[in-house]
């Protein structure tokens, strides 16, 4: 069955060691930063040394992580707010994300194009994508469900693109990204040009 073009963002899974148990991490964004939504990969700030971190763009940035919630006070309502997307207004003062920066973790992430296909079947491989290097496209979030529009755009070997494809999708057979021989499918993903996981020197921002 065809796959469905419908990007989620990049969606936990599991770690290289077993079972879901990341390593989540509290970071910093500008009350004046634009929207992130859940499952948004997220660089730092490189405009200045200040900590904070932005949604992540097709670049050569290392990952700070993967956002999946924060908290913030709203400034309209003037209360504590705990929100799977930052909608890009309405905080006094900072906002407090929690990210999933855990080296080991694996997510779930659906493809564009024709290049994540494997050729053969899914019971014998003439060729996949596995091993290779891939980079990420923005997409749309949504504001109603909050979650990403993010998904994989292209494959390579550029060592400072910033996920490694680790596996195939393959089940439950006629789901959506399951069919790996057609455009959309889904693979699982590692952090390869992370700041906990970095493939080179990381270069310090000023």
């Amino acid at each position: 069955m065809a796959n469905t073009f419908a990007p989620f963002g990049f969606r936990p899974v599991s770690t290289s060691n077993g079972p879901m148990n990341w390593r989540i991490s509290a970071r910093r964004v500008a009350s004046s930063a634009g929207a992130i939504y859940r499952g948004d990969a997220v660089v730092p700030d490189t405009s200045t040394a200040n900590g904070y971190i932005v949604q992540a763009t097709a670049s050569t940035v290392p990952l700070a992580g993967i956002f999946w919630g924060c908290q913030y006070l709203s400034t309209s309502q003037k209360r504590v707010i705990w929100s799977q997307y930052w909608p890009g207004s309405d905080a006094t003062g900072d906002v407090i994300a929690f990210v999933i920066d855990d080296p080991n973790a694996r997510f779930l992430v659906q493809t564009s194009g024709s290049s994540f296909q494997i050729t053969g079947t899914p019971t014998t491989f003439t060729s996949s994508p596995v091993g290779q290097l891939a980079q990420l496209n923005v997409g749309s979030g949504s504001t109603t469900t909050q979650q990403s529009g993010m998904y994989l755009d292209t494959v390579g070997t550029t060592a400072t693109f910033p996920f490694q494809i680790v596996d195939m999708v393959l089940d439950p057979p006629g789901s959506n990204g399951s069919d790996a021989t057609s455009n959309y499918n889904y693979v699982v993903v590692g952090f390869n040009n992370e700041m906990l996981r970095s493939n080179g020197a990381v270069t310090g921002i000023s």
